[in-house]
C-alpha cells in the first residue's frame, strides 16, 4: 500500500521514541540535531513519519492519493495509541529534512480537504470521493470539488544592503518574518507582493524576481517568493498584522522563524548574500 499517513487537523501521528531521542539530543546540542537516514557517523536515524504500524482500527474516513500509492488517513478520535504521540506538524517540520516530512503534509492537505468538503457548497447534499480523479462529487446535483490551493506570497525586500523584517501583531512565537499575503482574484504576483507591502508597511517597492516556492498544509498554502527592493517611503507598521517593522543586517536581525519553512531558507539566503 506504501506510506501511510494519520493526521488530527493540523497534528500527525509520530512514533514517540524516536522524536523524544531527536528532542533530547537538540536539547543537548544547543538546538542542532545532526540528522541523517542511517546511524553512521554518530548521526541520529530519521524516525519514519509512516504510521502503518500503529495499533489503529481501520477507520472508514481512509482514502489514497492516485498515482502516489500514499494513504492519508484522518483520524476518527482523540486518542493515540501506546508509543505514538500527535505532533504538531509545524514541530515535525522544523525536525526532519523536507523529503521525509513533504509526502505527510501533503497527505494532511488532502486529508483536510477531504473533511472540508463532505457536503456540496451549491445544494448541501452529501458529496462521495470519485473514482476516477481526486476529487468529491455530490450524490444529488453532480457538482465536482477538487483539492484548493491558495497563493500567497512573501516578499524578500531590500533597501541599502538590509532586509526588512516584520513581526506579526498577532505571533506567540516572538519570531520575525517577511512581509506575506494571499494572493487576491484578478492579481498578478507581482501586485500581490507591491499591495501586501504598502498594506502592511506603508512603503513603495519595485519587484525583481521569483525565488522559488513551498506548498504548506496550513491549510492549503502555496509559498512563492518574490525578490523586491525599497522605492520610496517610511517604515509605518498598520498595527493590525503588523506590531514592528524593520531593517536588518547578518548581524543585528532579530529572532527569525525556525528551519523547514520557505520564509527560512530565503531569509538565510538574503542575510548569506550579504555576508552573514
Amino acid at each position: 500500500m506504501g506510506q501511510c499517513y494519520t493526521v488530527r487537523g493540523a497534528e500527525l501521528l509520530v512514533p514517540a521514541a524516536a522524536f523524544a531521542a531527536l528532542g533530547a539530543t537538540a536539547g543537548a546540542a544547543g538546538g542542532s540535531v545532526p540528522i541523517s537516514v542511517g546511524a553512521a557517523g554518530g548521526s541520529v536515524p530519521i524516525p519514519s513519519l509512516d504510521s502503518s504500524a500503529a495499533p489503529l482500527a481501520d477507520p472508514e474516513d481512509s482514502f489514497v492519493l492516485p498515482s502516489r500509492d500514499r494513504v492519508a488517513r484522518q483520524a476518527a478520535d482523540s486518542g493515540a495509541p501506546e508509543g505514538w504521540d500527535w505532533l504538531p506538524m509545524r514541530s515535525v517540520i522544523r525536525t526532519v529534512p523536507e523529503v521525509i516530512w513533504a509526502p505527510a503534509a501533503k497527505a494532511m492537505a488532502f486529508a483536510n480537504w477531504r473533511v472540508a468538503t463532505r457536503f456540496c457548497g451549491v445544494c448541501g447534499s452529501p458529496t462521495r470521493d470519485k473514482s476516477d480523479e481526486l476529487a468529491r462529487q455530490c450524490t444529488a446535483c453532480g457538482q465536482l470539488f477538487f483539492p484548493r490551493i491558495s497563493p500567497a506570497i512573501l516578499a524578500v525586500v531590500r533597501k541599502d544592503g538590509k532586509l526588512l523584517l516584520a513581526k506579526n501583531a498577532r505571533s506567540t512565537t516572538g519570531f520575525w518574518s517577511l512581509i506575506a499575503g494571499f494572493v487576491e482574484p484578478g492579481e498578478t504576483f507581482e501586485e500581490c507582493v507591491k499591495r501586501e507591502v504598502m498594506e502592511e508597511v506603508g512603503i513603495e517597492v519595485e519587484v525583481d524576481g521569483y525565488l522559488g516556492s513551498q506548498p504548506w498544509p496550513f491549510p492549503d498554502q502555496l509559498m512563492l517568493g518574490f525578490a523586491a527592493r525599497w522605492k520610496s517611503g517610511e517604515l509605518k507598521p498598520d498595527g493590525d498584522e503588523i506590531a514592528e517593522a524593520g531593517w536588518f543586517g547578518p548581524t543585528n536581525h532579530p529572532p527569525i522563524p525556525g528551519p523547514g519553512s520557505l520564509s527560512r531558507r530565503l531569509i538565510d539566503a538574503a542575510l548569506g548574500e550579504m555576508g552573514g
